[in-house]
């Protein structure tokens, strides 16, 4: 009886601790976090592998393009340019579609991240209605209107951190038409104003992934009207934040650095290859390279994915802990 109250006791005490709407601070979101992942992979896996796979797809497509088709077109325009001081229509007009391409599956990419992420995001809502996480039902039980809401929120959320660079580049562009060669004069100062300026931009976004968990988990609430509302919650938190995305990030990156490695040694195996054509080296890559580029890419993306989901799971503790810091100060304000 005793073994019994104190099994029951340890799972109400864990149960407890991995409750959403609680202050912490930065070591304890972090903690946490890495808990209920760890502790419910499995579910978390079940829930999203088929997205999953849409997603390393789109990225195989896309490191392929750019480690066998970039360096292929690049080395073409130098060759020319070596050999004739000049550069064919053809040459370039390749040159534009592989851009276009790359930038296409770049969207694709991040599209498929947002549908990945959302059956995640659909156990995350149910652990934060009901405390716990149970396994899908079915074979595919993502929610469709969460994988919506996902869509707009990432691609909403891209849109505004874009907007302030292409801002700056507009800027540099007037700049430039009005002083004739203004970024060639004044070039180290140009690039020293665009990094201080990305990162006073990168800062400030930080209170953006509060409000895109709290658009995610919160249904009714359209994301703008998230964003007004809860934008100065997430800054007022801004500490909390830069803490655990710093950590978070830190250990996410060297894992996918380990995990990446093959797909990076192929790349750079492959640009090294055609570099060497320009001082009359034979290629000397095999005819599988674009297969076996592909297969490796999506292998290593599909792995990156899931140790990414890491950060999601701690931006869900951030979001807790603001929100119940939040009623605290309310409550404080409005007793």
């Amino acid at each position: 009886m005793c073994t019994f109250a104190g099994v029951n006791f340890k799972k109400m005490k864990k149960q407890d601790d991995l409750l959403l709407l609680k202050a912490r601070g930065y070591r304890s979101v972090l903690a946490t976090g890495f808990q209920l992942y760890t502790s419910n992979f499995r579910r978390f896996f079940k829930a999203s592998w088929q997205m999953a796979i849409l997603y390393a797809l789109s990225c195989g497509a896309l490191g392929t393009l750019t480690a066998i088709k970039l360096p292929e077109i690049s080395t073409g325009i130098a060759q020319q340019m070596l050999t004739y001081q000049a550069v064919s229509i053809e040459s370039l007009q390749s040159y534009s579609i592989i851009g276009l391409e790359i930038l296409l599956l770049m969207l694709l990419a991040l599209a498929t991240l947002a549908l990945a992420s959302a059956p995640i995001l659909s156990k995350l809502k149910e652990h934060k209605e009901t405390g716990a996480i149970t396994a899908p039902p079915h074979w595919f039980s993502a929610s469709p209107h969460l994988m919506g809401r996902s869509l707009k929120g990432v691609f909403l959320t891209a849109l505004i951190l874009l907007i302030p660079f292409c801002l700056f580049v507009a800027a540099m562009f007037v700049l430039d038409t009005v002083s004739q060669q203004f970024i060639l004069r004044h070039l180290t100062t140009t690039i020293v104003a665009f990094f201080v300026y990305g990162l006073i931009v990168v800062l400030f976004s930080l209170p953006l992934y509060h409000v895109l968990m709290k658009y995610l988990m919160e249904a009714p609430c359209g994301y703008w009207k998230t964003l007004g509302r809860s934008y100065a919650s997430g800054l007022r938190h801004w500490g909390l934040m830069f803490l655990v995305f710093f950590v978070s990030m830190l250990l996410i990156q060297l894992v996918a650095f380990i995990v990446m490695l093959p797909s990076h040694i192929l790349s750079f195996a492959n640009q090294q290859a055609h570099q060497g054509l320009l001082f009359g080296d034979p290629l000397g890559m095999p005819s599988y390279i674009t297969t076996l580029t592909f297969i490796t890419v999506t292998l290593c993306c599909f792995i990156q994915f899931y140790v990414s989901q890491v950060l999601l799971v701690h931006n869900y503790y951030i979001y807790g802990s603001i929100e119940a810091r939040e009623q605290e100060r309310n409550n404080i304000e409005n007793p």
